[in-house]
């Protein structure tokens, strides 16, 4: 019967101790379990950050890529812009040597103008002493037979024909040096370089052509518009001054207009009696007045005749 019992105690004993074997295994279990799904998800975590640096990697090397193209891109800007730099270098070179010619060429026809303009005084000299002493000769025979009584009203008509044809003569002979004057103005206006950049204006030319204009144009209403060359005479004042507007320059017209005290000229006044009392009318002018993009550069120098 003890035995029996102790059999029954043991394999009791053996149970126990093997219920408490699987338990204890099953915890183990459960841990292994717990941790391997542990290192599944930190395996997943890593091939995430894995195909994350992948992606990474490739959108880097697509920029790099983009950046290499863009590098070589901007080199054949900058090779071109060399390049163009270059040209412009020796087009600037070109450039000055053309303008310094032109300039000389300018400086030449300036000083033929100023040559011809000598001897356009010459030869209007020549012309106003000859025809003065033809003028002065047929005044003294006039004078000189009505003195004498032998002179009649026809021969006294003749002189004055003689003297309004002198004096026909003598314009005409203006008229066609003047409009060779403007022609050879004409030339030099339009050989005359352009201005570039910031660089200084020369007026020289503009100013003599300006004075000269207004001097003809004095002259000019002092004739009859019959005279031969008076219409073409006139075209090529009225073209010289279009090419004058294209070009900046504004001759301000002033010719038979009222005098204010408030202008910015050079008068010398004279007495004339004929006109209205209390009126100042500019009635000559020796220099006008010229601007240039709106800025004036040369003052008027005027005669006034006046009744006060």
């Amino acid at each position: 019967m003890n035995r029996i019992f102790t059999i029954i105690l043991l394999a009791t004993m053996s149970c126990m101790l093997t219920s408490a074997k699987l338990a204890n295994n099953t915890d183990k279990i459960k841990v292994l379990e717990d941790k391997f799904t542990l290192l599944q998800n930190k395996q997943g975590n890593v091939e995430n950050h894995l195909n994350w640096l992948v992606d990474k990697q490739r959108e880097d090397e697509h920029k790099i890529q983009s950046l290499n193209n863009e590098n070589a891109r901007l080199t054949k800007v900058i090779d071109s812009l060399q390049t163009a730099c270059r040209q412009l270098a020796n087009t600037q070179v070109t450039d000055r040597k053309n303008i310094s010619r032109e300039i000389d060429k300018t400086n030449s026809n300036m000083q033929d103008g100023q040559d011809m303009l000598r001897n356009r005084t010459l030869w209007m000299g020549i012309i106003a002493v000859v025809l003065l002493i033809i003028i002065i000769g047929a005044i003294y025979r006039l004078a000189r037979r009505i003195k004498l009584g032998d002179t009649s009203i026809d021969e006294v008509r003749k002189a004055q024909e003689a003297l309004q044809l002198a004096q026909t003569k003598m314009q005409e002979e203006s008229v066609k040096l003047d409009d060779k004057l403007l022609e050879m103005f004409d030339k030099q206006i339009s050989a005359t370089p352009k201005v570039v950049g910031t660089d200084k204006p020369d007026h020289s030319l503009a100013l003599k052509v300006a004075d000269e204009i207004v001097r003809i144009e004095l002259n000019m209403s002092r004739m009859d518009s019959s005279i031969k060359g008076y219409k073409q005479l006139a075209k090529a004042v009225e073209r010289i001054k279009d090419n004058f507007k294209a070009n900046g320059y504004e001759i301000i017209d002033m010719l038979g207009k009222p005098y204010n005290e408030g202008m910015k000229v050079t008068a010398n006044f004279v007495a004339d009696e004929e006109l209205e009392e209390g009126k100042q009318i500019i009635t000559g002018i020796t220099k006008p007045q010229i601007n240039y993009n709106g800025q004036m550069i040369q003052a008027a120098q005027i005669t006034v005749s006046q009744n006060i």
